[in-house]
């Protein structure tokens, strides 16, 4: 698998992104200001010869003791899944964040990935919405 970055995100993460959230979830459309050139990284997988998955980053706080980053919109394609695509890249970016001085990621997810998620060193905030279906994760990264 090759994963490479971009500075915007590019037509094949936004069909991936929309397989994912708008079809499958039936979520509003999930794109807004982050996905403008230069304000988020974003990457993308290739395996099997097509694009497999996507998400993005950027950083939300500055101040030098947490330099906090969220890794949004991690999809991957429904016949790719469970073969540990969605870890890679999520390492990827954890990778990138800590190359730039970042210190925590954090995450917003649905409830059945918050194991997936604890799994990988992730620890659940008490920001929870729509019932506890949803929440905010955290991890340091050393």
């Amino acid at each position: 698998m090759e994963i490479r970055e971009y500075d915007m995100m590019t037509d094949e993460a936004r069909g991936i992104r929309t397989a994912v959230f708008v079809v499958e979830k039936d979520y509003r459309p999930e794109f807004d200001e982050w996905d403008e050139p230069g304000r988020a990284t974003h990457l993308l997988a290739f395996g099997n010869g097509r694009a497999v998955a996507t998400c993005r980053l950027y950083l939300i706080s500055t101040m030098p003791i947490n330099r906090t980053w969220v890794i949004g919109r991690l999809a991957v394609v429904a016949d790719e899944r469970g073969h540990g695509i969605g870890k890679t890249v999520l390492a990827e970016a954890e990778r990138l964040i800590r190359k730039a001085g970042g210190h925590v990621a954090a995450v917003h997810s649905e409830d059945k990935n918050f194991a997936m998620y604890e799994h990988l060193g992730y620890r659940i905030t008490s920001e929870l919405f729509d019932n506890g279906t949803h929440g905010w994760l955290v991890k340091a990264l050393n």
